[in-house]
């Protein structure tokens, strides 16, 4: 597949306005959550772990009998976004993910697509395996960083997807990049799981660009 030129468009426009939290130049808001409410709701789908709102917070955690990680998803259909949230360790935190699956039919491919993958000591951008051809096909880390995160701290997540492209960034630090045929597809829903117990996510917001 082939990075349309309007996909560059938005992976440039959005790279360019980094500040955390602010919109990017030339984009309209399709989604925003800060979890003022005491029940999750409708649109959200929680298949393992233990999701809840805390004090105006999303909060998750595994539950040690699943032997899973936590997975909470939310109903959102988007190709080219820039993705904004808060995160931050709690308790026996362990990761963070944040990521997306393919829409059904897009790709001959069972499983994730990709995620950006925080740990307490590293984060990285991995693409996933597929389960149906494990050993021609199997998890890839396509850029990684080794960067403290301090249990109890907020740091604010922010991905750019641009046909095959993917930026990420955490606060000020360095962004990551990464490229891979398989992401330039439709994406039904934002994938959130934690490993341990637990992790905290508030204030997302998702922009695409605006017709021109």
């Amino acid at each position: 597949m082939k990075t349309t030129s309007s996909a560059l468009a938005v992976l440039s426009l959005c790279i360019s306005t980094i500040v955390a939290g602010e919109a990017p130049t030339n984009s309209k808001l399709i989604f925003e959550d800060s979890f003022e409410r005491s029940e999750l709701g409708k649109g959200w789908n929680s298949t393992t772990g233990d999701w809840k709102i805390v004090k105006g917070n999303l909060r998750g955690a595994e539950i040690t009998a699943e032997k899973h990680s936590a997975a909470t998803r939310r109903v959102l259909t988007t190709s080219d976004a820039t993705y904004d949230l808060k995160f931050r360790f709690v308790d026996d935190a362990k990761a963070f993910h944040f990521g997306f699956d393919p829409a059904r039919g897009e790709l001959k491919k069972k499983g994730h697509l990709f995620s950006v993958i925080v740990t307490p000591t590293s984060w990285k951008i991995l693409k996933h395996v597929d389960k149906n051809r494990r050993e021609d096909d199997p998890n890839e880390t396509l850029a990684e960083q080794k960067t403290p995160f301090k249990l109890g701290s907020w740091y604010r997540l922010r991905v750019t997807t641009a046909g095959t492209q993917v930026t990420a960034l955490i606060n000020d630090k360095e962004s990551l990049k990464a490229s891979h045929p398989t992401f330039a597809v439709k994406k039904p829903t934002l994938v959130f799981r934690c490993l341990g117990n637990g992790v905290e996510i508030d204030d997302i917001r998702v922009w695409t660009q605006k017709n021109r």
